[in-house]
Order: structure tokens, then sequence, then C-alpha cells
């Protein structure tokens, strides 16, 4: 097994799918897992609270509390296979045992309850992907949009008519370039 980490979501291009990007702990290669909307939603939340209200518990939240009623406790999540090209996923508790589930839904509860999170060798050599190939260490696309709109409002804050020059005269174009 190789230790990963979540790195971010993404969104597929042409289908709009939420995506989970998971990286190998000190390398490059990463492993791009489908997730459905609500998991997606549960990821993008991080970590539950230490102190969690019944209006803040989350279905994932029930898990580790069903595990600690029976003496367990959830120990990590696992991508275990690949067949037919899906992914095969469990849940391991501290005593070995294993639930099978979806991989949204193992990566979910994993994320949220800061579990440690593993593929199978063969998994990762069949699909991994650099991470680096993948625009992975780049900036969030939001993120660094953001960043340029934050650098261009102190600009203008600053900016005087001078640094704009003479606007053109009527009928005058810009020139190519």
């Amino acid at each position: 097994m190789v230790a990963m980490r979540f790195a971010r979501l993404a969104v597929h291009r042409m289908t709009r799918e939420p995506l989970a990007l998971l990286v190998e702990e000190g390398a490059d290669r990463c492993l791009v897992v489908s997730v459905r909307g609500p998991q997606a939603e549960v990821i993008d939340r991080g970590p539950r609270a230490p102190e969690t209200t019944d209006d803040d518990r989350l279905t994932q939240d029930l898990l580790p509390d069903l595990a600690g009623l029976l003496g367990r406790r959830l120990d990590r999540g696992e991508i275990v296979d690949l067949v037919d090209d899906r992914f095969r996923a469990e849940l391991v508790l501290d005593d070995g045992t294993r639930l099978p589930g979806r991989p949204s839904d193992v990566l979910a509860v994993a994320v949220r309850e800061g579990l440690r999170i593993e593929v199978a060798d063969a998994v990762l050599d069949a699909v991994g992907q650099s991470f680096s190939e993948l625009g992975g260490d780049r900036p969030e696309p939001a993120r660094e949009a953001a960043e340029q709109v934050e650098e261009l409002r102190a600009f203008l804050e600053q900016a005087t008519a001078q640094d704009f020059g003479r606007p053109p005269e009527p009928g005058e174009g810009r020139e190519p370039g």
C-alpha cells in the first residue's frame, strides 16, 4: 500500500463532475478519483470540528461514532483495487476489519475524520499520474484569479490618469500586437 494525502477537489472540464486528487506522500504520483456531488461537499468541508452539535453532524460522522460504540475506531481508508475501470475502496477499523464502500464515501469519511489514505501499489502503478504534469503544483484556478483581482484592485487604488496615457481619438484604433 502507498500512503497518499488528499490534495484538492477539482472539476472535470467536460462532464463537470467533481474529482478528488490524491498525491503520494513525498512523491509526484497522484490518483484522480471521481466522487459524487454530496461526498464532494463533505470533502470540501474538511475535517469535522472536535465538538459538533447534532445540527453540524453529517451522515459520514455516524460511522466513527458507531465504531466507537462497538469498541473500535476507524483506522484508515484504502483504495484496494481497480476492476473494470472502477475503483474498489474500504474503510479499515483498528482491528483490521474491512468495510467495503464506494470510493467517494470512503474518501469523504477519511477526509472528515483525518484518517490515513492508502492506495494499492497495483492501482497506482496502473492509473497513477504525475501531479505536476496535471498542473497540481500550480495554484488553484479560483485562487489564482482571486489573487489577480486583488493585484488589479491594489493597482487601481493607487493609479492616476497618467498611468493610463492618453485615450485614443475617435477613429484611432489600437495598434496590433
